[in-house]
């Protein structure tokens, strides 16, 4: 049997193929129609074997969210989608703090649409399209709540999983399907003991009293049904709804049944003898879900039409306390806190939930917004453009009134695409207005517009029409994307390029004729266009990525995450990447273990050291094909498949808990470390981002087996923010532990080892390729650093290589002078100050010493020092760790690995400039621009908050006014940037004036 939905020209439930909310106002209840049915997903033969699945993690939901929870104690709320995911949210935090997953794959395979929590937390159930490969039915998962371990899969429905309720006892569960059957499981046997038929439709609302005597059924045969828990008989059939039945609440005090309905009316039931009531309120809209408080005394409903108004309403009377307007789209998944305060209600088009109070509709107060809505960072894209040079591609995230096709909202951010003369660039806002080419629906005398049409009522059909004279018509069913979203003709009018529903992107001939489809997308598609000289495709989606296409072959060449913190990341389907220092924390693998076991999820972070190249993504633009750049490129033979086998490593922190207040300045930290197919290879362990790794931990040997260890951890005098890392062959593992401590520090001040290297002279380089103020630069710094440094710290062990002064800056000289940081300790900190010429090869970032060689027309890579060298030279010694960076000069020099990489070592960098332009010398400033600021900050100038007279300036206070003097000498032509390490940054004094 086809699954069924109700649409009403929006989709209320997720049963669609497009399984994203419609924007569209909806057409009036009579006009109710049955929904399209969802596209079959492919086949499901050894799924579990099936190579590991690149998947966004944006932190928060990134699709329709079904169902919300909070746990008893009220710190957490647990929230299911069609995703595909469970997030469980710390609301003291309004973050992520664990996500469930199970078996997923192509199309709907995985989606969760129904999700319930055991009163006493032990089960959590999920249901949804989970079907069972080689069987015709589908299953509901039964989690471990605390452990999140998979313990059986429920099987009996022969279609999908719409509802779910476990008994006030915790000893049953009730699911209700698209097979208009209802099973009430006994969950201590964890086997099926009745079935409930009698439904004609999809069962959508299932609950049980509070005495967990009956169980009650909601339709969208319009009906509800009550049923004695014990006998599975039914007691009586509870009609008077006019349309389909899509939610039902039981009072906890009294046992009353609410039900609400895509008749807009709530309806009030007997919830022993099932006698009708009366009407609670009639909202005006589709009740979208229901919730009761914990008293009784009010009732919450969600909305499954426009207006998208949430409402409390009083009971029994009625009365409308609180409307909730909040929300942008559909709401179907509401909760009330077990305190009965707060009301979380999950939807709308960026997939978010909001905690309001229940009295008064107010957003959580004296709370970061953070806390007030949970969501993520992705959002879904609306609107997409290229410059007219073809040099950038820009979108937006945002929408505006009075929707039309093509024309859902500005452009709000762009990317610079490599050249022959500059990299990929980062995202940047641009301004309002500025002229991007976008949609074009009209070509000469040729012209595209879209009508109604279909089975299902949508904008289904495009019409391609020459003087106003049709000459051909594209109508769109189920199976190919039912409607038409966004639509253009290309730069020569021979092409069109239409977007619609579940990710649907095709090509046609201006006579209608499909020429294929881009295939990539998960969600609707908003927004389309085409470069000006017709080689590439953009398009934007509800999914909340961008896509870059090769117009001509349809190979994905990019696609792109844009979080609204700033990070980044682009991709192709190789999984290689690049992205901002943090960026490749929002996309992973997830690695399915089979129907019956919890499945994995490994971030790209986590394997940057395999994946994370800037050079191929620049490439798979340049050739026009990501798989022509695959085949050029080196090192690129570790193999995905690997990780159905061999993981990174895996352990957790037993103690202490995270938020504990500590009395000890050296804390033990207790791990439990799995077992591990991939030996081990050490361990690190940070402070605020320093260094603290003990001694006998940073010389331990490799180990596979499974047991716990205890790490000594000092700590500072307040907030300890500690990360430990895990190293093996595979890839990285981290975790995150916050304590308070109020006594004396454990981490004192110790000594300052400086390295200053400054280069303007190059024996070998042209004369249009010599600085003139890197080495008188690098002399500055240095001189003024060990000036401040004797007031701050113990000692300085400092080192110059200069042309000016010091030892010379030769390659042999530099990595010797690069050894000595190996012997920083916990205490110390080590700077690093370089300014001269860098330049890329390849995937590599190189720093040119004054004695750099050529072989032929080339420098000979032999004669450079790579960035590795100095980052391991960095990274081979304890304590906190900083990298000045002025060696930019030239344009391509810039490489975004010394920041990414750097930050995945705590190491604090403050670089000259960015990809997007060059490090700039002004003659009347005897600097270059950068150490000039620099210099200025230093003496003074960054002092910005000195109210006690300390004379003492911090890292932000630095890097602040770098930033700010840096952009004003230039007019915006440079522009600096910061990166801290990748667990986050604690702000420290980092010089004394």
């Amino acid at each position: 049997m086809n699954l069924k939905y109700l649409t009403l020209g929006l989709t209320l439930l997720s049963l669609i193929a497009c399984t994203n909310e419609v924007k569209n106002d909806p057409p009036t209840p009579q006009s109710t129609t049955t929904a399209p049915p969802p596209i079959e997903p492919g086949g499901h033969k050894a799924l579990a074997k099936a190579p590991p699945i690149l998947q966004i993690d944006p932190g928060g939901h990134k699709a329709l969210i079904n169902d919300v929870t909070f746990t008893s104690d009220g710190r957490y709320l647990v929230s299911a989608a069609d995703d595909k995911v469970v997030r469980v949210w710390d609301l003291k935090t309004g973050k992520t703090v664990r996500t469930l997953r199970g078996q997923i794959g192509a199309g709907h395979e995985g989606k969760i649409f129904a999700m319930a929590l055991s009163p006493d937390e032990r089960w959590l159930a999920v249901g949804g399209w989970m079907k069972i490969p080689g069987e015709s039915g589908h299953h509901i998962r039964l989690y471990n709540f605390p452990t999140g371990e998979l313990v059986t899969l429920l099987k009996g429905h022969n279609n999908a999983v719409l509802s779910l309720a476990f008994s006030p006892d915790s000893r049953y569960l009730v699911s209700g399907s698209g097979d208009n059957k209802a099973i009430i499981w006994d969950i201590n046997q964890q086997q099926r003991l009745h079935t409930l038929k009698g439904h004609t439709n999809d069962i959508y609302a299932v609950a049980f009293t509070p005495d967990s005597k009956r169980v009650v059924t909601g339709s969208f045969d319009h009906s509800l049904r009550l049923w004695r828990l014990a006998s599975g008989e039914l007691i009586a059939k509870l009609q008077g709804h006019s349309d389909k039945l899509s939610s039902v609440a039981i009072s906890p005090i009294d046992g009353t049944i609410a039900s609400g309905s895509a008749d807009h009316t709530i309806r009030l039931w007997d919830g022993v003898t099932g006698q009708f009531i009366k009407t609670l309120a009639n909202q005006g809209t589709i009740v979208g879900s229901l919730s009761f408080s914990p008293d009784g005394g009010y009732l919450v409903s969600g909305v499954g039409s426009a207006p998208h108004h949430c409402h409390v309403w009083s009971y029994p009377s009625g009365k409308e306390i609180v409307t909730y307007k909040e929300h942008d789209n559909v709401v179907i998944a509401t909760a009330i806190s077990p305190d009965g305060r707060w009301v979380a209600t999950g939807g709308g088009d960026n997939k978010e939930i909001h905690i309001w109070n229940r009295r008064d509709g107010t957003l959580k107060p004296k709370v970061s917004e953070a806390k007030q809505r949970l969501r993520g960072v992705g959002a879904s894209i609306w609107a997409v453009g290229f410059s007219r040079d073809g040099k950038y591609m820009a979108w937006g995230k945002n929408t505006k009134s009075g929707l039309q096709v093509n024309d859902y909202g500005p452009l709000e951010h762009r990317l610079r695409l490599p050249s022959s003369d500059n990299p990929l660039g980062t995202p940047k806002q641009i301004k309002p207005n500025q002229n991007y080419l976008r949609a074009k629906d009209k070509w000469q005398d040729w012209t595209l517009s879209h009508r109604k049409g279909g089975d299902y009522g949508y904008d289904a059909i495009l019409d391609i029409k020459n003087q106003n004279r049709t000459i051909a018509s594209i109508e769109r069913e189920a199976t190919d994307g039912y409607d038409h979203r966004s639509y253009t003709f290309t730069p020569n009018g021979q092409t069109i390029i239409s977007g619609g529903g579940a990710g649907v992107l095709t090509a046609y001939q201006r006579n209608g004729t499909k020429i294929g489809d881009y295939i990539g997308h998960t969600g609707d598609v908003r927004a389309v266009t085409v470069s000006a000289d017709g080689r590439f495709l953009l398009s934007g989606s509800v999914d909340q990525t961008v896509r870059l296409w090769n117009l001509r072959t349809r190979e994905n060449l990019l696609t792109l995450f844009h979080g609204s913190n700033g990070e980044w990341v682009v991709w192709i389907n190789s999984g290689h990447y690049a992205s901002s220092p943090l960026g490749d924390k929002m996309i992973g693998w997830q690695i399915n273990k089979g129907v019956d076991k919890a499945a994995d999820y490994i971030s790209a972070a986590q394997l940057a050291q395999h994946f994370y190249r800037p050079d191929i993504i620049n490439a798979a633009i340049k050739l026009g094909s990501a798989k022509q750049a695959l085949a050029q490129a080196e090192n690129t033979r570790f193999n995905l498949n690997l990780l159905t086998r061999k993981l990174p490593p895996k352990f957790q922190i037993i103690s202490p808990s995270s938020g504990t207040r500590v009395t000890t300045g050296i804390v033990p930290v207790k791990l439990k470390i799995a077992a591990n197919t991939v030996a081990i290879e050490k361990f690190m362990v940070y402070v605020n981002g320093r260094e603290v790794t003990p001694h006998k931990i940073r010389k331990m040997r490799p180990f596979i087996q499974q047991h716990t260890k205890t790490i000594e951890v000092p700590l500072e005098t307040g907030k300890n923010r500690i990360t430990i890392r895990a190293k093996n062959s595979i890839g990285i593992s981290s975790v995150e532990l916050n304590l308070q401590y109020a006594g004396a520090t454990q981490i004192r001040q110790g000594n300052l080892h400086l390295l200053s290297i400054g280069i303007s002279e190059y024996l070998n380089l042209d004369r249009q390729q010599q600085l003139k103020f890197a080495a008188k630069d690098a002399d500055a710094i240095h001189n003024l650093l060990q000036t401040q440094g004797k007031k701050l710290y113990r000692g300085i062990k400092a080192t110059l290589l200069s042309d000016n002064s010091g030892t010379i800056p030769t390659k042999r000289n530099i990595e010797q002078a690069l050894k000595q940081l190996g012997n920083a300790q916990k205490n110390d900190t080590s700077i690093i100050y370089l300014s001269g010429h860098g330049m890329n090869i390849g995937k590599d970032y190189y720093l040119i010493p004054r004695d750099a060689k050529h072989r032929g027309s080339q420098i000979d890579k032999n004669s450079l020092v790579s960035w590795q060298q100095i980052q391991n030279a960095l990274v081979s010694g304890l304590g906190r760790k900083i990298l000045l960076i002025d060696t930019c000069h030239a344009g391509n020099a810039f490489n975004p690995r010394l920041l990414k990489e750097s930050a995945a070592q705590d190491i604090i960098v403050l670089s000259a400039t960015d990809a997007d332009n060059v490090s700039l010398e002004m003659e009347g400033l005897g600097h270059g621009v950068f150490t000039y600021s620099l210099l200025k900050g230093l003496k003074g100038k960054a002092d910005l908050f000195d109210e006690d007279n300390a004379k003492k300036i911090t890292f932000k206070e630095l890097d602040a006014y770098v930033s700010l003097l840096v952009a004003q000498l230039t007019g915006n032509r440079q522009k600096t940037v910061s990166q801290a390490g990748s667990g986050g940054f604690t702000n420290f004094t980092f010089m004394q004036r």
